[in-house]
């Protein structure tokens, strides 16, 4: 009887035990690094936790712990396509980096990231929609004009930004274009244009160029002309000094021998019109003949 009695007194402590423990086991969480938590009281956000750390809460159906990641999270929408100013079509696809600012807005407002991330999708087309209506077709796709992509971006991230802060608790880091295409119905004329914008450009920068190698090339015949100018007049006065010398120098040695000297040139006149075929006929009263006749 006694055994029968501890038997039971030690089946009711293993049952305590266990629901003491599953007890403690449900009134206790952990917060980790990089989360928030959401402690709810039948449904209701009673407290929010930021810090990482273990916490108590009502066990069971009383308290409940929701976690969400508090660290920057990446958002990308689907190609969407959008209406110019101009009335011109564009693709874009845009990405958006987001982190919970408020927790306890996010969790009664959204409550888990695939309802935030349908809610991102639905603002991006909505405000980026907007945002593409103030830009004409050539400040996003342009080969003459400055692109005013990253103006657009900027819009974009403050009009979505300020909409997620206030409705959802969520704070936009920064947005932007991941993707830009053209609708297959006006991509070819669009390329057309752009190739001749650019043909357009080659030849400017070809006329630019012929015009500055024209320029070069008259410079540099003006420099050749003023060059070989400076040469012949240096080539000049140097052949009269040495003409003007050589004729002193002649009329010096005929001074003091003329008759040498009359012998010596007509010597050099007949090494230059005579040779073995050479026929003269001459008077003989020519000075050339003197010689020959002696």
């Amino acid at each position: 009887m006694n055994w029968k009695v501890d038997v039971k007194k030690i089946l009711f402590g293993i049952i305590g035990l266990l629901v003491g423990a599953s007890l403690f086991y449900q009134s206790t969480f952990v917060v980790n690094q990089g989360e928030f938590a959401v402690v709810t009281q039948f449904g209701k956000p009673v407290r929010i936790i930021e810090q990482a750390g273990l916490y108590f809460k009502y066990p069971l159906w009383v308290q409940k712990n929701h976690k969400f990641d508090r660290r920057l999270q990446l958002f990308q929408s689907r190609l969407s396509e959008y209406l110019t100013r101009d009335k011109k079509n564009l693709i874009l696809k845009c990405y958006v980096q987001w982190q919970i600012e408020k927790p306890k807005q996010y969790f009664e407002s959204l409550g888990n990231f695939e309802e935030a991330r349908q809610r991102l999708e639905d603002i991006l087309i909505s405000k980026g929609g907007a945002a593409i209506g103030d830009f004409e077709f050539e400040d996003l796709v342009s080969l003459s004009r400055k692109i005013k992509i990253k103006d657009l971006e900027k819009r974009i991230q403050k009009d979505i930004g300020q909409s997620t802060l206030a409705l959802y608790g969520i704070k936009v880091v920064k947005t932007g274009i991941s993707q830009l295409a053209l609708p297959s119905q006006n991509a070819s004329s669009v390329y057309n244009r752009m190739k001749a914008e650019r043909k357009a450009i080659a030849n400017k920068y070809r006329a630019e160029g012929q015009e500055k190698a024209s320029v070069i090339r008259a410079e540099a015949d003006r420099e050749k002309a003023a060059i070989l100018a400076r040469a012949y007049e240096e080539s000049q006065k140097v052949m009269g000094k040495a003409e003007a010398k050589a004729a002193r120098t002649y009329s010096s040695a005929f001074g003091q021998d003329p008759e040498f000297y009359e012998f010596w040139r007509t010597m050099q006149t007949y090494g230059k019109i005579l040779d073995n075929q050479t026929t003269l006929i001459l008077s003989e009263h020519s000075k050339l003949f003197k010689y020959l006749k002696e």
